[in-house]
C-alpha cells in the first residue's frame, strides 16, 4: 500500500525515517493527514501574520521530510525561510503553488492510506 504512494513519496527516506518499519510510516502518513496546517496557513496568509505563518509552514517542512516529502518539504522551508526575512514579496509569489502541492499530497495519501 505504502509503496503506491511512490509517485508523490520518496518511500525509502520515509522508511529510513522509521527504522524500515512499513507499519510505523502507515502511522506517520495517518498523522501527517490529521496534522494538517491547511486551514492555519489561509488564516496566517490572510492577516499577514508572519511570525505563526513561519512556525506553521516549519511543521510542514518538517513532517513532510519525515514521510519523504522532499521536493514539498524544501518548497516549504524557502516560505519558512522568507517569512523569518520578512520577504512577505517571495511568501506572496510562491504561498498558492506550495499550498496546491500540500493540498495535493495530502488528498494523494488519504485516497492510498483511507
Amino acid at each position: 500500500m505504502i509503496n503506491d504512494l511512490s509517485d508523490v513519496l520518496n518511500i525509502e527516506l520515509g522508511l529510513e525515517y522509521c527504522g524500515g518499519m512499513e507499519d510505523l510510516l502507515e502511522d506517520m502518513l495517518k498523522d501527517y493527514c490529521e496534522g494538517d496546517h491547511v486551514d492555519e496557513l489561509e488564516r496566517f496568509y490572510a492577516a499577514e501574520n508572519w511570525t505563526d505563518y513561519r512556525v506553521s509552514i516549519h511543521g510542514v517542512k518538517s513532517t513532510t521530510l519525515m514521510i519523504g516529502g522532499e521536493d514539498l518539504s524544501a518548497k516549504a522551508k524557502e516560505l519558512e525561510m522568507a517569512a523569518a526575512e520578512g520577504n512577505v514579496d517571495f511568501i506572496k509569489a510562491n504561498h498558492e503553488k506550495v499550498l496546491d502541492q500540500y493540498k495535493a499530497l495530502l488528498s494523494r495519501i488519504k485516497e492510498v492510506i483511507g
